[in-house]
Formats: C-alpha cells, sequence, structure tokens
C-alpha cells in the first residue's frame, strides 16, 4: 500500500457517512446471488474512524483483492432468503492536497524504477494499451524531456485540450464510459476513466509509473442527502525524490479560467477514495474478470449481473486546521 509522509495538508475536514449496497431486478430462476463492494481504508489522504457494519447478511466478509491488496466487502445469498443488502456506517478524516507537483525536485527515473514499477507500465493494460498513436503523440510532446514532473504536465495539459469532460454541458456522460485512451483520442471518451486512460498511457509510453484510483466526490449540494455521488476516477504518477503525485485532469477541465493548474499536484478534501486498479481478479475469485469495479460487481449463478443500488449519505463537520508539513518527500510500495 501507498504511504505519503510529509504532505502539504491544507486542513482536516471530517465526514460522517452512511452507505447502503442492494442487489435488485433478479432474473427468473436466479439461485445464487454473490457481490463485491467498495469500503473505505486508511489511505495517504484519508483516515477511516468507527466503521461499522449495520446490515449484512451472515456470509459478509472483508476481502483482499491479490494485485492491488485493496478491501472488499463481499458476501452471498440464495434468493430464497432475503435480497443482498449491506449497509456500513463510518467516519472518515480527509485531507486536502496541493502542490506535490514540483519539477525542481525531481529526480530522473532509471531503470531501478522501471522494475520496481513494472506493473504500473503495463503497455498493455486494456483499454490503456501503448499503441503507436499514443507512443508518437508522448514523444513530439516529450521533445527530449526527461524530467518526469515536466512530462506529466505536458500529457495533462494536452488531455485537457483534446477532450471534454461531460460535467461541462450536462449531467450525463454521452460515451460509452470504458476508460479508454483510444475513445478520448477521438473525442467520444468523455468521462473521467477515459480522459485519465489517455493520461496514463502517454505517461507509461515514456517510462513514467502511472496508476489508476477509485473514489467519490462528496459534493456540498449532497450533503444531508440520499444519492449515489457516482465515481471519480484519479491517476498518481511517479517522479523520484518527490514519490506518488495525485492530479485529476477532469475536475481541471470543468475548472474555472486560470484553475486548471491547482489540480495537478492536487486533490480537495470533498472525496472519498474507495478503490485501485482495473482488470484484476476480485477475492474469492468471480466467475468473470472485471475490467472496471465502478461501485461494486455482482454476479448471479455465475454471470455479471448490473442490477444493484448504491446510496450514500453525509455530513460534514467543519475543517480542523493543521499545520502545513515542510517535506513533502513520498514512498510507495505494493
Amino acid at each position: 500500500m501507498a504511504a505519503f509522509f510529509g504532505l502539504s495538508l491544507q486542513a482536516q475536514t471530517v465526514f460522517t457517512v452512511k452507505q447502503t449496497f442492494t442487489v435488485k431486478d433478479l432474473p427468473e430462476g436466479a439461485k445464487k446471488v454473490k457481490g463485491w463492494f467498495w469500503m473505505p481504508e486508511d489511505r495517504p489522504e484519508q483516515k477511516v474512524v468507527d466503521f461499522k457494519v449495520v446490515e449484512a447478511p451472515q456470509s459478509l466478509m472483508i476481502t483482499r483483492d491479490p494485485q492491488f491488496g485493496r478491501s472488499w466487502l463481499h458476501a452471498e445469498v440464495d434468493t430464497s432468503g432475503s435480497p443482498l443488502k449491506i449497509v456500513t456506517e463510518f467516519k472518515i478524516v480527509r485531507h486536502a492536497v496541493s502542490g506535490m507537483a514540483d519539477a525542481s525536485k525531481a529526480g530522473l527515473i532509471t531503470e531501478e524504477h522501471r522494475r520496481t514499477f513494472a506493473t504500473d507500465l503495463n503497455p498493455n493494460e486494456k483499454h490503456m494499451e501503448i499503441t503507436p498513436r499514443i507512443r508518437k503523440i508522448a514523444d513530439d510532446l516529450a521533445a527530449g524531456e526527461k524530467n518526469p514532473v515536466t512530462l506529466a504536465r505536458r500529457y495533462f495539459q494536452y488531455v485537457i485540450d483534446k477532450s471534454d469532460h461531460y460535467s461541462k454541458f450536462g449531467p450525463m456522460a454521452k460515451g460509452k464510459c470504458l476508460g479508454s485512451a483510444d475513445e478520448c483520442l477521438a473525442g467520444s471518451g468523455d468521462c473521467c476513466s477515459d480522459q485519465h486512460a489517455l493520461f496514463i498511457a502517454l505517461c507509461r509510453s515514456q517510462g513514467i509509473p502511472c496508476r489508476m484510483f477509485f473514489g467519490s466526490r462528496l459534493k456540498p449540494e449532497n450533503e444531508g442527502k440520499n444519492h449515489d455521488p457516482g465515481y471519480r476516477c484519479w491517476p498518481n504518477f511517479f517522479a523520484p525524490n518527490i514519490g506518488w503525485i495525485p492530479l485529476d485532469i477532469s475536475s481541471a477541465d470543468a475548472a474555472p479560467a486560470g484553475k486548471a493548474g491547482e489540480w495537478f499536484g492536487g486533490l480537495d478534501a470533498n472525496r472519498l477514495e474507495w478503490a485501485e486498479g482495473r482488470d484484476f481478479e476480485l477475492e474469492p475469485r468471480a466467475a468473470v474478470r472485471p475490467d472496471l469495479v465502478i461501485r461494486g460487481w455482482v454476479e448471479v449463478d455465475g454471470k455479471q449481473h448490473k442490477g444493484f443500488d448504491r446510496v450514500l449519505h453525509f455530513t460534514k463537520q467543519a475543517a480542523i486546521a493543521s499545520t502545513p508539513a515542510s517535506d513533502t518527500t513520498t514512498t510507495a510500495s505494493r
């Protein structure tokens, strides 16, 4: 798991959260329902406090996927009983992060770094493949530059210029939301997963390790309401002497004029991080290997089932001032 030391923290924000997953719309004759759902855990920008399960089947387990080591709520039920439903409550302390992407502090990426983070340089990850077109774009933008922060900033801006996140125009995406770098290049990928897939592919083509994270934004207008906040993904890229640097291209793309740069090396406190990675095995292993696990993954009699609701309710306490750290050194491992 990743760990940051001495983040540039502005404040601590405490959220009280209730989250409910309910499987619905079972096909006629269904017998067995299995579900894997997001759960919170301690991460560099958040700490979970007072986590408890309010309602769940007796089969509930907390499992960890074998590749990324992230926690999942898993349960399975027979359709002869109550529907598969899991309710959790917890408090979470979130930190806003800023100013991490300082090119003057970054070292060059070595072969040792590339060996250490080989998984985060996978050239063939589904929908984020390093195609000849993507490599040429990255090479042309690099123009011989080697500083990973400088390169990542160029790719960050390229994706903003090349694509439009759907939130700039309406409440719903028009694309397929496959998390596809190619769709983003074609102008038909308007989800955060599409924009960040392209960014990751560009970075990896230049030997810059890059990871994908999944979370949810806690929008102020939704406080105190039962709602599904959807998801927001964001990548972290690695720079020697700094560590793993977060960014959010989709928030930058929709930001007011002059504010986009704040999302390069920074994240707000009004979000939760839930999960990491894509195209991995769940534990216990699902019958169908998922690509993107958005909110959760449900199977009915060994087939993927998309019928489930996720409802979240949160309240926010006043921000607690914290002392900004003087050192933004980070380290990471899995």
